[in-house]
């Protein structure tokens, strides 16, 4: 998922209180982008494994719960990009400024893996794993409604590129809300849009089961977990600002309800995927709640240490090009003829030619991350300084 900045470095005018400083760099915040990408890299690992070889255990159901990773994801940019867009709405070049280091950001690693996908094509004509739809929607970010009308696979290896399409509509419209608007007058339109998205939701629901893949792509569907987060963002910033601190208790509450609403509809519907009516219609708006609540507790509460620990921090830092990269190389790894051959032939156990592919996964897929942060992503990072 696209990072906001490398670093997370921005101006959060938060109260004294919170021990987060204006300018400051919050590193809870690339702990959650860290928890968050774990926790996609979780499920795919798990569906890939249980696809291929079997396997069939408790781990794997618990893994079948990552996809929320991608809503955390949401939450966060919802936060980030709207706190930027505030605290600039004063500065020259606000427009400017803004899509410049956003695509800086955003763009030199996405077409990347689009060339990448082109001369895989061309080298591997016959992988089969390419999906049926014309490339030329994902070169536009709009991926996601194809994907609305023809389901899953519309893509094949860059299906989860329907997430960046997202984000990436989001970036095109919600700037002009903040410039254009008051912060209260934003903040009544991010309310609205969190209550919006689950009546649509479930108004499309009504249709059937075809209305699936829809319900979880199409941005205005999916727009309460951005707006939870802009609207966070607002409300802590200000001459009215809420101390997030003052917040502490209702995100404590606000999360164990979320996170007790999410069980229920597990445990009723036998089932942890997002694509069950309950989950896809309250359920993701529970889930955009506990994002939302994670980010005031790990800014205004001890919560913060965990998500400040090296690690996560880590994974934050690499998240972009994690999520961007993973589904490409795991799914060749995992499940092309090419990669069942070569298990086929080497003679060992099941669990070792398990173990053997996770491990060839991870590996070739840090390469690939930290490969493409050193030689590229971070070169262009660095022209950010331009656009201030």
């Amino acid at each position: 998922m696209a990072q906001v900045s490398s670093s997370a470095t921005i101006a959060l005018p938060l109260p004294a209180a919170t021990a987060v400083h204006e300018h400051a760099h919050i590193r809870a915040l690339d702990g959650i982008r860290g928890a968050a990408i774990l926790l996609v890299l979780f499920y795919h690992l798990g569906n890939s494994v249980g696809a291929e070889f079997g396997v069939n255990s408790k781990l794997q159901v618990m893994a079948g719960l990552g996809w929320v990773g991608v809503d955390l994801f949401f939450v966060l940019s919802g936060f980030l990009i709207t706190g930027i867009l505030y605290d600039a709405k004063l500065k020259p070049a606000f427009f400017k400024n803004f899509y410049m280091r956003r695509a800086l950001r955003i763009f030199p690693l996405y077409f990347s893996a689009l060339l990448f996908l082109v001369l895989l094509r061309t080298a591997w004509p016959h992988l089969g794993l390419y999906g049926s739809s014309s490339d030329a929607w994902l070169w536009v970010y709009l991926s996601n409604f194809v994907i609305a009308i023809q389901g899953f696979g519309a893509f094949g290896l860059v299906d989860h590129f329907w997430s960046l399409a997202i984000e990436e509509q989001f970036y095109l419209v919600w700037p002009l809300v903040v410039f254009s608007l008051s912060r209260s007058a934003a903040m009544r339109v991010a309310f609205c849009m969190c209550l919006t998205a689950p009546l649509l939701r479930i108004a499309l629901a009504l249709g059937g089961t075809e209305s699936e893949p829809a319900i979880y792509v199409l941005s205005p569907l999916r727009m309460d977990s951005l707006a939870m987060g802009a609207l966070l963002a607002l409300a802590i910033r200000g001459p009215d600002a809420i101390d997030i601190g003052k917040l502490k208790r209702p995100a404590a509450l606000v999360m164990a309800v979320s996170a007790v609403l999410v069980v229920l509809i597990v445990v009723l519907t036998r089932s942890v995927s997002p694509h069950s009516l309950p989950m896809e219609t309250l359920g993701l708006s529970a889930v955009a709640l506990l994002g939302v609540s994670t980010i005031v507790l790990a800014l205004s509460s001890p919560l913060r240490h965990v998500f400040e620990h090296k690690v996560l921090r880590w994974f934050g830092k690499y998240s972009y090009g994690l999520y961007v990269w993973h589904p490409i190389l795991w799914v060749i790894i995992f499940h092309s003829d090419w990669a069942r051959s070569v298990r086929a032939g080497s003679g060992g156990s099941d669990m070792e030619a398990m173990m053997l592919t996770v491990l060839a996964a991870v590996t070739l897929l840090l390469a690939f991350v930290m490969g493409s942060w050193h030689l590229m992503e971070s070169q262009f990072l660095k022209l950010k300084v331009r656009f201030q």
